[in-house]
């Protein structure tokens, strides 16, 4: 019997698509080449000729996702019940936070600077993010898990193992854990595997028990979240749960750094989830990583766009915003229209950056030329769940 779940993948009428969000009987399907929102009944997209159930696509949490009972044991320590669950979900991806990683000095910033950056903080010292910001930063966000998410699905998991055994042969010393209690106190190195998502990451740690379980309980702050933009940010260990994990290598060292920095460079790219290198990250190291950041181009393939036909269409954003008549409904129903494809385009330096109408509209909003009911109520739009914090007044 034919069936779909709320944020699966399915092909229909020729295209792969997300089921974005559900309506009674009504669904909003969001293609996954342009980024268009196509709404269906139900009944209808069941008993289309082309409908296919769940499948193969950039979302690998198809599947009802079952929550453990509080206490549960995994490698050995007890779960405890937690508003995020012990497994991600796009749900509760990319949860909303006002609070910078940083707080930025003002006497560090020229006053252009400061002005610039005002959009994206509610008070003057830039201690906490708008809703602007909010909104901007978690579409960002959520763009790069659904690509993260359709590049996961496409690697083999034969050559992922290959390079997980690859990276534990180079490190000599790791062993498989079973349970977290081994490790307490304990220095070193460690590998987790996520092998749902055929990636893992490699860490050290002067205590590798309560590392890897702040792994489990924290988040990545808000504006880390798309590191260098959401085209081809290595998606964040932090936001994996718990339940994720399905196995654990650690490696005693009373040199953690060089065992890391070892099993690190030894890593197949396609399947670390590492942002920078590994080993000990001296001053010039991180300028390096900042200057150059560590990106993956999650197989996406844009369309090539030329710098002159780059300005025509963001021009055509700029002044569909400016010239509605009526700011509102209207204009939110114009944009969601729009066509989304995701371009390369070909800057007057010869770089090149990606780049879509979408991008355009959240720029408007940086500028203060699309305010933040109507940059909300496009999201909803585009099949979005508009999600604010506690502190929103």
């Amino acid at each position: 019997m034919k069936s779909v779940r709320l944020f699966a993948y399915v092909q229909f009428d020729g295209d792969t698509w997300q089921i974005a969000a559900r309506d009674g009987a009504e669904l909003a399907l969001r293609n996954l080449a342009t980024g268009r929102i196509r709404r269906i009944q139900v009944s209808d997209l069941l008993a289309h000729d082309s409908f296919v159930p769940e499948a193969t696509g950039p979302n690998l949490m198809i599947a009802p996702i079952e929550e453990p009972p509080p206490g549960v044991d995994h490698f050995g320590e007890k779960l405890r019940g937690t508003k995020f669950g012990h497994k991600m979900t796009r749900e509760m991806y990319a949860y909303p936070n006002r609070k910078p990683k940083e707080r930025p000095r003002r006497e560090m910033f020229s006053d252009d600077f400061w002005d610039d950056t005002a959009w994206a903080y509610r008070d003057e010292d830039h201690t906490q993010h708008s809703d602007a910001y909010l909104l901007v930063q978690r579409d960002d966000a959520l763009v790069n898990f659904d690509l993260s998410m359709r590049y996961f699905a496409s690697l083999d998991v034969n050559e992922f193992e290959t390079a997980l055994q690859d990276v534990l042969a180079k490190g000599r010393t790791f062993k498989q854990v079973q349970s977290l209690k081994d490790w307490d106190g304990v220095a070193g190195a460690y590998i987790l595997v996520f092998d749902e998502y055929r990636q893992f990451y490699v860490g050290k740690a002067d205590d590798i028990r309560k590392r890897i379980k702040h792994h489990w309980g924290a988040r990545k702050y808000f504006d880390r979240l798309v590191f260098p933009n959401k085209y081809e940010s290595v998606f964040p260990v932090d936001e994996l749960r718990a339940l994720d994990t399905t196995r654990i290598y650690a490696a005693r060292s009373t040199n953690p750094y060089a065992v890391e920095e070892r099993a690190e460079k030894a890593a197949d790219k396609r399947f670390c989830l590492n942002r920078m290198p590994g080993g000990e990250a001296g001053p010039f190291a991180l300028m390096l990583s900042a200057i150059k950041p560590r990106g993956r181009s999650h197989g996406v393939l844009p369309v090539p766009l030329s710098w002159e036909g780059y300005e025509q269409v963001w021009d055509g954003v700029v002044n569909l915003i400016a010239q509605a008549s009526s700011p509102g409904p209207d204009l939110v129903a114009e944009l969601a229209r729009l066509d989304m494809t995701v371009h390369t385009v070909s800057g007057k330096d010869d770089s090149r950056f990606m780049w879509s109408r979408r991008d355009g509209i959240a720029s408007a909003v940086v500028r203060g030329e699309l305010c933040v009911e109507n940059f909300a109520a496009f999201l909803e739009a585009m099949g979005e769940t508009i999600i604010w914090p506690e502190d929103r007044t």
